[in-house]
């Protein structure tokens, strides 16, 4: 029925949404084919999958594939700004710029023409995988007790009302939905917050804005530093790393710099104090978190009275990235007897 090499659905996950970008694109991209699936299911003599398959189908309405659209839109648009953060090599000043213009987007998208195109989109993926886009007939509305009647309720009391026409679909879910992310990247991505990122970025030696004082002034700012104290240190710094670089001695990262820095720490301790925290800044340390990642194949269940210590060990050397590499480099592939299974 498709070209190309085979989809499946990825599990999701809690902490990592960029599954739910994946299963949605190929959710969308492959609905003809679940749909049919569901049919040939729905219509087996097997009771207890046939009606699973009927309630699954019986979901896929108009607001689904509404629904699938426009978090497919969301989502992907805001999949480069998450796998930008994520980088090893991110530089903090371009994700400013992304997320002004992730913000931008955001905003077009609740324009008439982007919502036309949008739910033109929908009623071509309801046609070709057949779903139903005809208006129901509205049910009796569910009146509310005597007892509430005189109240201000803040929650539902059991109505759940489906869009199933243009209107209640674009007030209802689509507007709702970029509202809130508008507002959630504006409360992550403050402006205090995206000054913290412009000026960490000032202080790695591979950034274009290394240690330019408009920057460096921008994280001062928000920790309380002096200023006119960090100035002078900023002349001086860069001097010295102008020495430095003609040795070829200069550092190149920003833990580097810091800790060519400790050896001046009575002379610049601002400077090396904004250092100090730039490096432990979780915006700065998203490499550390991968390796929570690999808490569930060093710990199994067969592992399971391992104590503190040896676990901690383990996830500082993260097996699945460092052992099979230093391994693989001791290992004389001539002598037989190097080739045996390491214990970990």
């Amino acid at each position: 029925m498709f070209d190309g090499a085979p989809r499946e659905l990825h599990q999701l996950s809690d902490t990592r949404w960029a599954c739910r970008h994946i299963a949605c694109r190929n959710v969308m991209d492959r609905l003809p084919a679940i749909v049919q699936v569901l049919q040939e299911i729905a219509s087996e003599k097997h009771p207890q999958r046939a009606v699973e398959a009927r309630g699954i189908l019986a979901q896929m309405d108009l607001n689904f594939a509404g629904c699938l659209v426009l978090f497919r839109k969301v989502l992907s648009d805001s999949k480069f700004l998450s796998d930008m953060l994520q980088s090893k090599t991110v530089d903090y000043s371009k994700v400013f710029e992304l997320i002004e213009s992730l913000k931008e987007i955001l905003a077009q998208y609740r324009n008439p023409d982007s919502f036309e195109e949008m739910w033109h989109e929908t009623l071509e993926l309801c046609q070709r995988s057949n779903i139903d886009t005809t208006q129901q007939n509205p049910k009796r509305s569910r009146l509310t007790a005597k007892v509430l009647q005189e109240s201000v309720i803040s929650s539902t009391l059991g109505q759940h009302v489906v869009p199933d026409n243009k209107h209640a679909f674009r007030m209802s879910v689509c507007y709702p939905v970029l509202d809130n992310m508008i507002g959630e990247i504006g409360r992550r991505f403050s402006n205090t917050n995206c000054n913290i990122m412009q000026g960490v970025q000032a202080l790695n030696p591979s950034s274009q804005t290394f240690l330019k004082d408009e920057a460096v002034f921008l994280l001062a700012t928000a920790y309380d530093s002096n200023i006119e104290n960090l100035k002078h240190e900023l002349h001086q710094v860069r001097v010295l790393l102008e020495k430095k670089k003609r040795k070829k001695e200069c550092p190149t990262t920003l833990m580097e710099m810091t800790q060519w820095l400790d050896q001046y720490q009575d002379v610049f301790c601002e400077l090396f104090r904004l250092c100090k925290i730039a490096v432990v800044l979780p915006v700065s340390s998203a490499s550390c978190e991968r390796s929570f990642s690999t808490l569930r194949v060093i710990k199994t269940y067969l592992r399971s009275v391992m104590t503190e210590t040896r676990l901690s060990s383990l996830a500082v050397l993260n097996p699945p990235l460092i052992l099979p590499i230093k391994i693989a480099s001791q290992i004389d592939l001539k002598d037989p007897h190097s080739h045996k299974t390491p214990r970990y």
